[in-house]
């Protein structure tokens, strides 16, 4: 980890829908990159190491990162991608525990604000939208999970992957002529642990958009090639 090159804040800036940092007001952003540290991340260093002792947050400004988590058997299990304007390691101080539940990887480079827990709730104290995003964040992430539980037992695995890849495609996609790139790298294993299946079943289904023609892929990359297909399948169509 490095100390990142001081660039233009641009506290108008406009952020992902959904991030924490677009949930602020311009003077609440501010403050807190004002109070924060700078800080990147290689390709090959960790931002959080699960069970490393926890003492600060960190809000993504560029690059994405992948939570992962560890099984009882040692096994790791990719549990969500985060993108820029969203807040990581949130939850070691709302509940105050000192140790990290989670590793989290760049996927690629990633520049952040580093903000220590006890300056971030100093700060809550004359930005109150600061406490109230955090919790709305934390609300979100776990009514998604919720969902997730209930899809698993609702859905086919297609009808699953067909959402993960709508929404990856709308926080991580780039447009382009032919389709919809998702800017992260993904293996098959990652995309079943996104989905809850398994990667033969995820294989499956894969090859099933690829020969309707509404998905492109190669060694973790993808393409959507025809949306409107796949929001169908989404639907259960």
């Amino acid at each position: 980890m490095g100390e990142a090159e001081a660039v233009p804040w641009k506290a108008d800036r406009t952020w992902p829908a959904g991030s924490y940092l677009s949930q602020l007001s311009r003077e609440s952003r501010q403050a807190l990159v004002d109070a924060g540290t700078q800080v990147s991340y290689g390709p090959d260093e960790l931002l959080f190491r699960e069970g490393d002792p926890a003492s600060y947050l960190l809000v993504i400004r560029t690059g994405l990162a992948k939570v992962t988590a560890s099984s009882e058997s040692g096994q790791e299990t990719l549990l969500a991608i985060r993108c820029p304007g969203d807040v990581i390691g949130e939850l070691s101080a709302l509940e105050k525990t000192p140790l990290r539940s989670a590793t989290v990887a760049p996927a690629g480079h990633v520049t952040a604000w580093r903000v220590s827990h006890r300056v971030f709730f100093r700060l809550a104290e004359d930005h109150p939208d600061l406490g109230a995003a955090l919790f709305r964040v934390v609300t979100a992430k776990l009514r998604s999970a919720t969902v997730a539980r209930v899809e698993v037992h609702t859905y086919s695995v297609r009808v699953r992957l067909a959402r993960v890849l709508l929404s990856l495609a709308d926080s991580l996609g780039s447009r382009q002529e032919d389709g919809m790139v998702l800017d992260v790298a993904l293996s098959q294993a990652e995309l079943a642990a996104l989905v809850s299946a398994s990667p033969v079943s995820v294989a499956r289904a894969l090859r099933e958009f690829r020969k309707a023609g509404m998905l492109e892929s190669g060694y973790r990359q993808l393409k959507l090639r025809d949306r409107a297909a796949l929001t169908e399948v989404a639907h259960g169509s």
